[in-house]
């Protein structure tokens, strides 16, 4: 039972919380390392995406963000990994993080970075890429390589965004 008066429709919508969404790619190349890339603005290395536009889905914010940020054309495959981070200091609301698989290339492909917005790429092997990506994307991508190799989505909540 309610203590007063039923909320309006846009009244109600208004209090429920808002969630930050993005998309990232799980690249790999033909030995198996990871396509990562540096924001100078930022601490840990990441996977290319970002934020999902509106009127976007994720899997056509992951393919947009590949190109962005790599000049590489690919569509996303399946999704590997549904992130969920509770709102904190860094972020006052919840933030969720799609992660697609987007196959693999070959290593010597080549990868334009967008100037100003990215530093540097790499492709990293597994072991270096879990260090260089920091808690909340290593968290992604050993469940994103899990869910590659078994084919079952995983979802994970982590304490720290990475966003």
């Amino acid at each position: 039972m309610s203590d007063g008066p039923l909320k309006s429709r846009e009244e109600w919508l208004a209090s429920l919380p808002r969630a930050y969404a993005a998309a990232g790619c799980l690249l790999r190349d033909e030995e198996g390392r990871v396509l990562i890339v540096k924001a100078g603005y930022r601490e840990h290395w990441q996977f290319p995406g970002g934020t999902i536009d509106l009127g976007e889905g994720p899997d056509a914010c992951a393919a947009r963000e590949l190109e962005e940020e790599t000049g590489i054309v690919r569509e996303a495959g399946d999704l590997l990994v549904v992130a969920w981070t509770h709102p904190s200091e860094e972020l006052a609301h919840p933030a969720i993080h799609f992660l697609f698989d987007l196959g693999s290339i070959a290593g010597d492909t080549p990868v334009t970075l967008p100037a100003g917005e990215l530093d540097s790429y790499r492709w990293a092997p597994v072991e270096e890429a879990l260090q260089l990506l920091g808690p909340a994307r290593s968290l992604r991508l050993a469940a994103g390589l899990e869910a590659r190799a078994d084919g079952r989505v995983r979802m994970v909540t982590s304490p720290v965004s990475g966003f």
